[in-house]
């Protein structure tokens, strides 16, 4: 999709063409390159996802153009300035701006080799002449005579001619490699020297021998046994030997080198003089010791107590490293929230490297004797929430490059927070709430851009919540629910179902897919209708205010006063009565002497306010800022807490409350919308009276439509007069709704056997306009219509019984018979017997759907819908009422194993009504046979409509 063009874009666009081309805004070739840039600017690939390899690609494909229609020059010179703009050492920042510049001027660039073709003249390479260099040297030398100092010759200094000779001498006498003595020519004397045995006491030096032997040894200043253990026990081996075997001797270092180089492996394991690194793994030598301890011992030592505090460093500073940014495409990969849980480590593990600096420097001071053992011991307790942080991420991280996002972050969060309760100490708990709390920064900064800013850009996929969001704001003249279906609108943001049923449980995360979700619906939907205008001042975001209001929690309970907290503070005013002033402003007493400062003329005015404010800092003694140290939220934590707390439900009531503070009246807003401007309650209302028959408001439709269909009207099936006659009867009760309502009759309305088809035919429809199509819904709608053809066949069930007269079975002027028939007073008695038996089943049926079903269902409504504060449990309500009914209705029609106990009511009620016209049809077993079948269906019926519970007996 092409990308719209701000007007600032497009201001510094024309503002741009004007500046390179020269030509007028306005113009035509102005309008042409306009059209042309900003073509190029509305394309996503023109200035977003640029990588130097493309832009390569392009320069070089135009310099190739260049050289293949014979401008050589400039396309060397085009490559040239591409390399001397663009250069490999730049910074990524800087880097990415220009490439942004070459990528524009590329498309600036309009047929460039058939611009040169055209008039090669105006782009000929005029070779400069190369400025000749100066040299400054001689220049400045230039008419100032040569010094030339007069040697006397009975000076003892030796010219610049023997000295040069001298060392030509040697040179020769080296490179013929004699062995005889060498004369060498000197101011003094000659002198023979002999160079080969020279060569052999040089080689034989100290000089020599302690750079190029295989082992270093350091002579302790001690004289004591114990203090050269070492160094006995090497003598020892080597006195045993006797020399009949090479024992391997090992460097002594003095202690104080292998304890710094302790220290610097703790930055980085690197391969030095006391340690070895082997591929990933560090180890102590062998061939090393120290003075006091045999090499053994202390490779024991170095590896069992120092190399776990190496490797434990190293392993947090590889798990920072799998997290780091090597592409764009890896931004994606990583979840956010496991870069949130690496800044909470690095906040607990920076104190502990300014520890190990504050360590080192006073190793280094060599103040106080320092051991191997005292390292040992001090760095034990610093490192110590290392090794806890270690087991806690044992514990709660998993591969997230073998798991999804959604299930490592989920995994993540629900571990730290339920692991809460099963720490082991103080100190535990403490690093446990900190990685907690930052860990959930992601989430709460996701939840505070969706819910302030409308904008849930989860492009990691690790939310529990998907924005499905596709729905367009209608216009004013556009009011058509295909514009926007409930379905669409109601499931723009969905619950991601990936994770663990047990995950779905943890305290935050059920806020978070309930709560959260709630929300940000009702919010979306009044920046849909534009009518948000709660939210435009938030001080502090989600997250702060979780953190604030955790921190407060906790004072609470362990009773911490807030001033005990140390934060950021700001340098105090100068005291301008008590000021101190420098010298030479005053003389202080530090003058002890008359200087030529302290004369009267030689002071600074004091007076001068100017003069004083702008030199301040060299005119007055200011006192030292203390700058004090702001501290992270573990040692903020640390600070506060004394012991245990409870931490159940702890977070999920900060959560609630922050949410319910700040979104709870959007709920609200929601709901007054729905009914003061949309008439939502008076909607329901009208449905009822239409669909569901509520009052028999409908009653003269259905009446009149009966009459139509047993009339055998041919025109009873016409749809606008049906509509008509609807609209008539509602259009004075709910003038804003009945033309939306319409009678249809389907197209099989001709061939329909009977009365009964006839009303089967028959359907009602109504329009649900937008926004009120997102609480009813169109699959709602059905659920409407099925209940309502479903009353209709009682309604037309009754109507027909009822109007079968007995003056049709007994005319009141009989014809003269001699003696009636016994069987026709039998047949007339069992026809009567089975109208009122069928009459007084519908009726019970009736009197259950509306005097049970209906009303303790619409109790049941009206109280979830006055209880409902937002738009999910607005569509709740709604959803349980109509779900209920056609349950309850649906259980009455399709009540009955092999055949439908209702349906057989219905099919008896039209051979009833056959046989009441024609008496002669009413044989005995039909009339057994259809008395049987209401038998069957009033025992299946019966125990739905009239239950007996215990309390009946």
């Amino acid at each position: 999709m092409a990308r719209q063009i701000s007007f600032d874009v497009s201001a510094g666009v024309n503002e741009l063409i004007t500046h390179i081309s020269g030509f007028r805004e306005g113009s035509e070739p102005f309008l042409n390159q306009q059209k042309h840039l900003f073509d190029q600017l509305k394309k996503s690939d023109t200035m977003y996802f640029l990588n130097k390899r493309e832009v390569d690609q392009s320069i070089a494909g135009m310099a190739e153009k260049f050289n293949f229609h014979g401008f050589m020059a400039q396309a060397k010179a085009l490559q040239e300035a591409y390399d001397e703009y663009v250069k490999d050492d730049l910074p990524k920042s800087a880097s990415l701006n220009r490439l942004n510049i070459v990528k524009l001027l590329l498309c600036l660039s309009e047929r460039p080799t058939s611009k040169f073709l055209e008039d090669p003249d105006q782009f000929e390479v005029i070779q400069e002449e190369d400025e000749e260099d100066i040299n400054w040297g001689e220049y400045l030398k230039e008419g100032i005579e040569e010094w030339k100092p007069n040697f006397d010759e009975s000076t003892d200094c030796s010219s610049n001619s023997s000295v040069t000779d001298g060392v030509n001498d040697v040179t020769d006498a080296l490179d013929k490699n004699s062995t005889q003595g060498v004369l060498i020519h000197s101011s003094e004397s000659d002198v023979i020297m002999n160079l080969r045995a020279n060569r052999e006491e040089l080689l034989n030096t100290i000089q020599h021998t302690w750079y190029n032997q295989s082992r270093f040894h350091d002579t302790p200043f001690s004289e004591r046994r114990e203090a050269n253990i070492g160094i006995i026990w090497e003598n020892h081996l080597e006195k045993q030997a006797m020399g009949l075997i090479m024992v391997p001797k090992s460097s002594v270092f003095s202690e104080y080198k292998v304890i710094r180089e302790i220290l610097w492996q703790l930055w980085h394991p690197h391969t030095s003089a006391v340690f070895e690194l082997d591929g990933n793994n560090i180890k102590a030598r062998n061939d090393i010791t120290i003075s006091s301890t045999r090499s053994m011992t202390l490779e024991s030592f170095l590896n069992n107590e120092f190399i776990p505090h190496i490797e434990l460093l190293e392993f947090f500073r590889d798990f920072s490293k799998t997290l780091d940014v090597h592409s764009d495409d890896f931004i994606v990969m990583v979840p956010q929230t496991y870069r949130s849980y690496s800044n909470a480590l690095q906040n607990i593990i920076s104190p502990i490297y300014i520890s190990l600096s504050e360590l080192e420097d006073k190793i280094r001071e060599q103040e106080t004797t320092y051991t191997l053992l005292n390292l040992s011991k001090d760095l034990r307790m610093i490192l110590n929430p290392l090794y806890l942080l270690r087991k806690i991420q044992n514990q709660v991280v998993i591969d997230f490059r073998t798991h999804s996002n959604l299930t490592s972050t989920v995994t993540l969060l629900v571990r730290l927070h339920s692991s809460l309760q099963f720490a082991e100490s103080k100190l535990d708990q403490d690093l446990r709430v900190s990685l907690y709390i930052e860990s959930l920064y992601h989430y709460l900064t996701l939840i505070d851009s969706w819910l302030i800013k409308n904008d849930l850009m989860d492009y990691t996929s690790e939310f529990v919540i998907d924005n499905k969001n596709k729905t367009i704001m209608p216009s004013e003249d556009e009011t058509d629910c295909s514009i926007c279906d409930g379905d669409i609108c109601q499931l723009n943001f969905e619950l991601r179902e990936e994770i663990d049923n047990t995950f779905k449980e943890d305290g935050v995360i059920a806020i978070i897919r309930e709560t959260v979700l709630q929300i940000g619906r009702n919010l979306h939907l009044l920046r849909l209708l534009g009518k948000l205008s709660l939210l435009q001042d938030q001080k502090e975001t989600i997250y702060e205010e979780f953190v604030r209001k955790t921190l407060t929690e906790l004072r609470l309970f362990f009773g911490v006063d807030v001033n005990d907290l140390i934060i950021d503070g700001n340098e105090s005013d100068i005291d301008m009565e008590n000021v101190k002033y420098k010298c030479p402003v005053v003389c202080t007493e530090e003058c002890k002497t008359t200087t030529e400062m302290d004369k009267l003329e030689n002071l600074v005015d004091t007076t001068d306010g100017f003069l004083m404010l702008a030199f301040e800092d060299y005119f007055i003694e200011k006192p030292i800022k203390q700058e004090k140290t702001k501290l992270s939220l573990f040692e903020k934590i640390s600070k506060i807490t004394t012991t245990f707390f409870p931490v159940s439900n702890f977070f999920e009531n900060i959560l609630s409350g922050i949410l319910k503070e700040k979104f709870t009246v959007s709920g609200l807003m929601v709901k007054n919308m729905f009914i003061e401007q949309y008439l939502l309650e008076k909607q329901f209302q009208f449905l009822r009276h239409i669909f569901l028959f509520y009052d028999n408001m409908i009653f003269p439709f259905y009446r009149r439509l009966f009459e139509k269909i047993d009339s055998s009207d041919k025109n009873w099936a016409n749809d606008i007069w049906l509509t008509s006659h609807l609209h008539d009867i509602v259009s004075d009760a709910y003038p804003e709704f009945h033309d939306r309502c319409t009678v249809q009759v389907g197209e099989t309305w001709r061939t329909c056997a009977d009365s009964l088809a006839a009303c089967d035919v028959i359907d009602l429809q109504y329009e649900i306009q937008w926004p009120s199509n997102i609480v009813i819904s169109g699959p709602q709608m059905a659920l409407y219509r099925d209940v309502f053809h479903f009353v209709l066949r009682i309604k037309w069930g009754l109507y027909t019984l009822n109007r079968l007269s007995f003056t049709d079975l007994e005319p009141k002027k009989k014809p003269y018979h001699k003696t009636k028939p016994t069987t026709h007073k039998t047949t007339v008695m069992k026809l009567k017997f089975l109208k009122f038996a069928l009459i007084n089943l519908l009726n019970s049926i009736q009197h259950y759907i509306f005097a049970f079903v209906f009303m303790i269902c619409l109790q049941k409504f009206e109280l979830d819908f006055e209880k409902a504060n937002d738009l999910s449990s607005i569509m709740e309500s709604h959803f349980k009422f109509i779900n209920n009914i056609h349950a309850m209705t649906m259980e009455v029609r399709k009540c009955g194993k092999k055949e439908p106990a209702f349906e057989n009511v219905m099919h008896s009620i039209k051979i009833l009504k056959n046989m009441w016209k024609n008496i002669e049809n009413a044989t005995p077993d039909r009339l057994q046979e259809y008395y049987e079948m209401y038998e069957t269906s009033y025992r299946t019926i019966n125990p739905i409509i009239c239950p007996v519970y215990l309390y009946d007996y």
